[in-house]
């Protein structure tokens, strides 16, 4: 077997050493260890990657439309409202860096398919960089939030609307 550094070992490796990842915080996030919002989020970012695997084990070609593999701009797509819609209601910060990546996912795609011509490296980092991204992200997140939980006890997850409002605001959100 021929002598093979370890940093080509791991370039080689890293998208399933990514996927390992995100599993194991998703199965610490289920472990009773942290609230909603990084049980969604956790599912989520591991369900893009499962799903993912399942379409290229599933499908011999992409389906390109204009450069752009369309099942991954729709896995993106669903990601993106997914992630975006804790993020604005969630009771943390992180979920809006997991979100801001996503955004920039998606973006990579609406370039590529809105250019006639691409840097496909330019294309490529601006659709798999953010997922390193998610990683630390969540990581860090559910980190923060274990420590909180120890150190504090329990608090919300998800912000109250109203709070946030300008006291006038708060009646016309009621209806009154």
């Amino acid at each position: 077997m021929p002598d093979v550094p370890w940093g080509v070992l791991f370039w080689h490796l890293k998208s399933h050493v990514q996927v390992i990842c995100f599993a194991l915080l998703f199965l610490y996030s289920l472990a009773g260890r942290a609230a909603a919002p990084e049980r969604i989020l956790s599912g989520v970012l591991c369900a893009m990657f499962v799903v993912d695997r399942l379409y290229h084990e599933v499908s011999p070609e992409p389906i390109v439309w204009r450069h752009t593999d369309l099942m991954h701009l729709c896995i993106d797509a669903v990601v993106l409202a997914c992630t975006l819609a804790v993020a604005l209601h969630a009771n943390r910060v992180y979920p809006l860096w997991i979100g801001a990546a996503q955004i920039i996912a998606v973006s990579g795609h609406v370039y590529r398919v809105s250019m006639v011509e691409i840097n496909r490296f330019a294309y490529d980092m601006m659709v798999m960089m953010p997922s390193y991204v998610q990683l630390i992200a969540m990581a860090l997140g559910l980190a923060f939030h274990t420590w909180r939980r120890r150190r504090r006890g329990s608090y919300p997850s998800w912000r109250r609307l109203s709070s946030h409002m300008p006291p006038g605001m708060r009646t016309i959100s009621r209806g009154a």
